[in-house]
């Protein structure tokens, strides 16, 4: 049976905490009181440039507090000092002391050891796992997971919705999603009323559809396409139900019906939207309609006129 990777992961954070239990050990028998945490704070501030409490947080990957409560008791041993920095004062950097120094010099060569033991280990099992290792920790801070995770949902989510066309069944609720979606930021008008109640007689036998969108057999968005002329269809009456929202729902229906007018030879693409609809908004503009100064008097709302050329796609 393939491993589960979650149970891998659990088990590279065991390993972890059981290295660092060896190390402990090993530092005790060679009668070095530091704890390997304090080490490895040490062997920063060795290594290079003094390190704000921030830095070194990062470096260990461990707590900010965890590091702090390190420092405070690194500091009363009088191995390391605090200092503020010459051009940002608010900064406050550690370094070690001379006393510090020397408790480093003094441990090197069970550090040397440990650290020769350590690569041996890696190469013996693997000579590119430190390598792997690193990538692996490099992934892991760039949240290569959570995003790689919730992409995959979203896919997993939008294959999951199905966009089917009018039937008797879903007349009900092509009127109460746009109800309830108008209420919520509008007035319902005269106009909404004549396409809502009776979308048949006002909007399929005139050259139009209705497309419902389907999530585990539920109506969650609806959207509707108008004849205007031979040439152009309008995209209307889109409502997506508050659940649902954030599945890009809205971005299929929208594409279902630039396919049904493109299949209906027409050329352009109009509707009108709110500047109050910001995510709509953004939505037509990626999918390529451009604003047009246009005046429309079905409406007393104020809205906003976009076009999408077909000829262009």
């Amino acid at each position: 049976m393939k491993e589960n990777k979650i149970i891998f992961a659990l088990r590279l954070k065991k390993m972890a905490e059981a290295l660092t239990t060896h190390i402990t050990k090993i530092l005790a028998q060679q009668n070095i009181e530091f704890k390997p945490r304090a080490v490895y704070i040490l062997l920063i501030l060795n290594w290079g440039e003094p390190k704000t409490i921030s830095e070194t947080a990062s470096l260990l990957g461990i707590t900010h507090p965890a590091v702090v409560q390190l420092v405070h008791s690194l500091i009363k041993l009088e191995l390391i000092e605090q200092s503020k920095s010459g051009k940002d004062k608010r900064k406050t950097f550690i370094q070690l002391t001379k006393k510090g120094e020397d408790a480093i010099k003094s441990i090197e060569p069970v550090l040397v050891e440990i650290n020769n033991s350590i690569e041996s280990m890696l190469n013996e099992i693997d000579p590119g796992l430190n390598y792997s290792l690193l990538r692996l920790e490099e992934s892991v801070g760039k949240k290569v997971l959570l995003t790689n995770v919730h992409s995959k949902m979203r896919e997993k989510e939008i294959k999951e919705v199905r966009i089917v066309p009018f039937h008797k069944k879903y007349k009900d609720d092509f009127l109460q999603l746009n109800t309830e979606w108008l209420q919520k930021y509008f007035e319902i008008e005269k106009e909404d009323r004549r396409i809502l109640i009776n979308p048949e007689k006002e909007i399929i036998k005139k050259g139009g559809e209705v497309f419902f969108a389907l999530l585990n057999e539920e109506v969650v968005g609806t959207c509707a396409v108008l004849k205007v002329d031979d040439a152009t269809f309008e995209l209307t009456k889109m409502a997506v139900v508050e659940k649902a929202q954030g599945k890009q729902i809205g971005k299929k229906l929208a594409l279902t019906i630039i396919g049904f007018a493109v299949d209906k030879g027409a050329t352009k693409i109009i509707l009108s939207t709110s500047t109050k609809l910001v995510a709509a908004s953004n939505l037509y503009k990626k999918l390529g309609f451009i604003e047009v100064d246009k005046a429309d008097h079905r409406y007393e709302r104020e809205l906003i006129h976009m076009e999408l050329d077909l000829i262009e796609q």
